[in-house]
């Protein structure tokens, strides 16, 4: 066929040629009878569909997938309370920065306003406050060039999730398509400008004790390689946020793994005095308006795609919205001075670092285990090259002290919206994204309860999870929020039942133990996966020990102020 001309098909069959053609191998789904069309086009293209027990679980997947791959997720899920289970990954998304392509089948435009099933439901105006993008396409001739354009802007700028709606008529209706196809644009690394440059290379040289902060943004703007070769030849040592893990091999002599490490830092009056904000945005997980990790002397260089986060809380020096790893590599190459000037400041933020979380015992009041020695017993358990998800409020900030992965997207966590419930799909798509390659999942009780089923998605699948519960029968973060506001002797439906979740999911097909010995839960997790199934570890943990993040969180209210839990507190 010369190029240009049309060939006959549908639309079903032409939203798959679309996506293939944009490089799309994958894509997280449920059954719906909206999307027949596509989902043969998805067989006759070689794209795998994989599906789960609810459509949440799906869209956390595609997010999951994004996360770990730096490339597009993708998610497709009928119409009606298929769209509306989603609603919240679109959110999820949204707020962390995350590329994901949303597809959702819709009733026949033709039939609008008959009260016809699933219809009456506006879905693109419910999905545009939490997406970067919402159409509804109404001609099957448009269906390549609208998809090329949604994901242009899923993956352009700060990355984030797009929306189509794709009515059952329109995919089952003929369509021409054209040759060649639209393909969506790729991001074009942004250079800075030269006299920024030269500003930041004076502040590098003025500087004597510089740290970068490598944000979510950095993930799909940079590679491990520009991460390492800035920071050896700077000197200068880097945290991350979750989101950014795996950038740098944790072995790396500017490493030093998280934000908190700054805070130590501080409290040992070694104070930070310029900050490289590389991808990163300050807010709930850098401190909010405090100066946890910013001293007021700190001269702040922000680097980020989206120029609205400048001076949304604290004033950077510098801004700019080149690329992350177009940025690195300009500094790199403008440093003239021996990466040794900063070794000293580099060993401190190390040993900062290695700090944190020195203070908490073995030993607890009821005997159980201690949460935070129980998370690290996780992740040392766990087989190099494993993808950690972090799920929960507390659980999955105890095993975050102890996460450390060399590859990107190595750690999942939740996000800005603090959805729980997000761990079963993180870790499918981690599955996926990585073929072959260990995860686990390190999750609180409550949080697990979200979407149990989907231990038989695992055990269908052959997909290589280790589920390990931090289980205390609560709401962890609840009861202990609760407790330091109106004392320790009150609960409000924040305490849950002593559930064996091993046994459910060992109804499911999966490995199972409960372990109630800190010794056992290494082994029980070796156990787990010589077992050649997805697998869940209940562990038994104290209820006690709170996690100090939760106090910090509601802070210490002063004489004139009302404590508001996790914001900040009111000024009488």
């Amino acid at each position: 066929m010369a190029e240009g001309q049309k060939i006959m098909t549908d639309g079903g069959a032409l939203v798959a040629r679309t996506l293939r053609e944009a490089g799309v191998t994958t894509i997280f789904a449920l059954h719906g009878g909206h999307l027949d069309a596509a989902f043969k086009g998805f067989l006759d293209e070689g794209i795998d569909l994989v599906d789960s027990r609810h459509e949440a679980c799906s869209g956390h997947a595609a997010e999951g997938w994004a996360r770990v791959t730096g490339d597009l997720g993708v998610c497709m899920i009928t119409a009606g309370p298929g769209f509306t289970n989603a609603l919240t990954c679109m959110a999820n998304a949204r707020l962390d920065g995350t590329p994901v392509l949303f597809m959702a089948g819709a009733p026949p435009l033709r039939e609008e306003a008959l009260n016809v099933l699933q219809g009456g439901v506006d879905q693109v105006a419910m999905a545009t406050p939490v997406v970067k993008h919402a159409i509804r396409i109404t001609d099957p001739d448009r269906i390549p060039d609208l998809l090329a354009n949604a994901i242009t802007i899923a993956v352009s700028g700060r990355p984030g999730p797009v929306f189509v709606e794709l009515p059952i008529d329109v995919m089952a209706r003929p369509a021409r398509r054209p040759d060649p196809l639209p393909r969506p644009v790729q991001p074009i690394p942004t250079a800075p400008l030269a006299d920024h440059v030269d500003e930041m290379v004076d502040l590098l040289k003025a500087a004597r004790r510089p740290v970068a902060i490598f944000g979510s943004l950095a993930r799909y703007q940079s590679s491990p390689a520009q991460v390492r070769d800035f920071l050896d030849r700077l000197g200068i040592p880097a945290v991350f946020s979750s989101r950014s893990l795996g950038l740098l091999d944790p072995g790396h002599p500017g490493y030093a793994h998280d934000p908190s490490a700054i805070a130590v830092a501080i409290a040992q009056e070694e104070a930070p005095d310029l900050i490289l904000m590389l991808g990163s945005r300050f807010g709930l997980f850098l401190g909010g308006r405090t100066r946890t990790f910013f001293p007021e002397d700190a001269r702040i260089v922000q680097v980020h795609a989206d120029a609205a986060e400048f001076g949304r809380i604290h004033q950077p020096a510098l801004a700019t919205t080149a690329s992350v790893g177009a940025t690195m590599d300009a500094l790199a190459r403008a440093w003239d001075e021996a990466p040794e000037r900063f070794g000293a400041w580099r060993d401190t933020m190390r040993k900062a670092a290695s700090i944190v979380g020195s203070e908490f015992s073995p030993e607890t009041r009821s005997g159980k285990i201690n949460p935070y020695f129980a998370a690290k017993a996780a992740v040392s358990g766990a087989p190099e090259g494993t993808t950690f998800v972090l799920e929960g409020g507390e659980a999955g900030l105890w095993a975050g002290y102890h996460a450390r992965v060399a590859h990107p997207g190595g750690v999942l966590t939740f996000g800005q919206l603090g959805a729980l419930g997000v761990g079963f799909g993180l870790a499918v798509g981690a599955a996926y994204a990585r073929p072959g390659k260990p995860v686990v999942q390190i999750s609180g009780d409550g949080a697990l309860g979200f979407h149990l089923q989907e231990f038989e998605t695992m055990v269908r699948q052959k997909l290589p999870i280790i589920t390990v519960v931090l289980n205390n029968s609560c709401w962890g973060q609840s009861l202990h929020g609760q407790q330091i506001l109106y004392g320790e002797n009150y609960s409000c439906i924040s305490v849950l039942g002593d559930i064996k979740y091993h046994e459910i999911a060992r109804g499911f097909g999966c490995y199972a133990e409960r372990v109630d010995s800190l010794d056992e839960i290494g082994p029980a997790i070796a156990r787990a996966f010589a077992s050649g199934l997805p697998g869940c570890i209940d562990v038994t943990v104290d209820a006690d020990v709170v996690l100090p993040m939760t106090a910090a969180m509601l802070g210490e209210p002063a004489d004139n102020e009302v404590m508001v839990p996790y914001y900040e507190n009111i000024q009488l």
